[in-house]
């Protein structure tokens, strides 16, 4: 971001296209999914790109976001381009949605992929399909 001369704020391209991004993920997750994004933080981010749809591995994903903090729980529904991810705190919460937002991994095939974090009041995880999992494979909650 620069400041010009009349004290404006001015963002840079890269800048605008990332919030384009990020605001289109959101919309996305809120239209096709019911996923509504919250403006204040949180200890639950939803992560747009960052799916297993992607073709991101969970061991991938995880070891990204535990350079921020310790995970309390990493959600990847079977087929969607996106996960969520529960902090202990929402400190932690915080540095990842600054440190990760519009980073750059590459997935298991060795493609780019653009993470686009929003913060989550709480992780759905019953109302996301979860009938959805192999047969034998259940979701213990706490």
């Amino acid at each position: 971001m620069n400041i010009n001369h009349k004290g404006v704020l001015k963002l840079t391209k890269m800048e605008k296209k990332f919030l384009r991004k990020q605001s289109k993920a959101r919309h996305v997750l809120l239209k096709h999914e019911g996923i509504q994004a919250v403006s204040y933080p949180t200890q639950s981010l939803v992560i747009a790109n960052g799916g297993l749809g992607n073709g991101v591995s969970r061991k991938q994903l995880l070891l990204t976001l535990e350079k921020c903090g310790p995970v309390e729980a990493l959600l990847m529904p079977p087929n969607k381009p996106y996960a969520f991810v529960i902090f202990q705190t929402i400190e932690e919460s915080k540095k990842a949605y600054f440190t990760l937002n519009g980073k750059e991994i590459i997935d298991d095939l060795g493609q780019k992929i653009f993470l686009y974090l929003n913060f989550v009041e709480k992780a759905q995880w019953k109302n996301m399909g979860l009938e959805a999992l192999p047969p034998g494979l259940l979701v213990v909650e706490e």
